[in-house]
Parts: C-alpha cells; sequence; structure tokens
C-alpha cells in the first residue's frame, strides 16, 4: 500500500466512524415532542439523499476511472493529487447521506424509522466505495508485460 492510499484509507475510516456518532447522538438526545409537519422536509431530504448516493457512483467513474483503466498513476505527484481529492468527493456524497438522516432524525424529534435507512444506506455506500489497493491496479495486468 502506498503512502497516498494509507492516506484515502485512513480518511475513508474517520467518515465511516462519523456515521456512528451521529446515531450515538441521536440515541443520547432529548427531543421535545414530534411535530407532525415534517412531511414535506422528508421527501426533500430522500430526494437530496438519492441523488448524492447516485451522483457517487458517477463521479467515482469520472474522477477515478483512470486509475483502473491504467491511464493514470499514483506514480506522479499530480495523479496522486486527483487521487485524494477524487476519494474525498466520493467519500463526502456518501457520508453526506449519513448526515442528511442525522437532520432527518433531528426534524422527525429522534424516531429511528426516519434516519436508520440513511445511515444504513451511508455505510453500504461506504464499503462499496472503499479504497482498497486492488480496485486501482489496472484491469489488464497481463498485457503490460
Amino acid at each position: 500500500m502506498k503512502p497516498v492510499q494509507l492516506i484515502v484509507f485512513i480518511i475513508w475510516g474517520v467518515l465511516c466512524s462519523s456515521l456512528f456518532m451521529y446515531a450515538v447522538m441521536l440515541n443520547v438526545m432529548t427531543f421535545a415532542p414530534a411535530r407532525p409537519d415534517a412531511s414535506n422536509l422528508a421527501s426533500v431530504i430522500a430526494l437530496a439523499a438519492g441523488s448524492a448516493a447516485a451522483l457517487s457512483f458517477v463521479l467515482r467513474k469520472m474522477l477515478l476511472g483512470g486509475f483502473t483503466s491504467g491511464t493514470l498513476s499514483l506514480d506522479d505527484p499530480a495523479h496522486r493529487s486527483r487521487f485524494v481529492a477524487g476519494h474525498i468527493v466520493v467519500f463526502a456524497l456518501s457520508e453526506g447521506v449519513g448526515a442528511l438522516g442525522f437532520v432527518s432524525g433531528i426534524t422527525a424529534c429522534g424516531r429511528s424509522e426516519s434516519w436508520l435507512p440513511y445511515l444504513a444506506v451511508a455505510l453500504v455506500l461506504m464499503i462499496l466505495h472503499i479504497p482498497l489497493p486492488s480496485r486501482f491496479q489496472p484491469k489488464d495486468v497481463s498485457a503490460q508485460h
């Protein structure tokens, strides 16, 4: 594992742990009685979360696809910057789904059915976008030798 890959993996781990912190905070907070007028906001939050989830895959392909195809290399300093920045963007979109769940949980006075699905989806997205070194090996290694 190259140092830049380790840095990206540490960033990934910290953002994953923030999802657990959201759950802990929502479980220990004290809320006022529920308000029935939050259904419009819940729809907007769901739409934003779905859009962020889909966009994370599109941007991963756009920003990091060159590392998988072999056109970009971590040996070039400019490409290392792109590797880190691309991952940060993808991770931010994925973790943002959890942040939207946190907001949904607050507006729904802490009811778990309002925030738990968002945090679960965010965790699944983070796992799908895990920056394993094997994902950034050129797909056709035998053609290069």
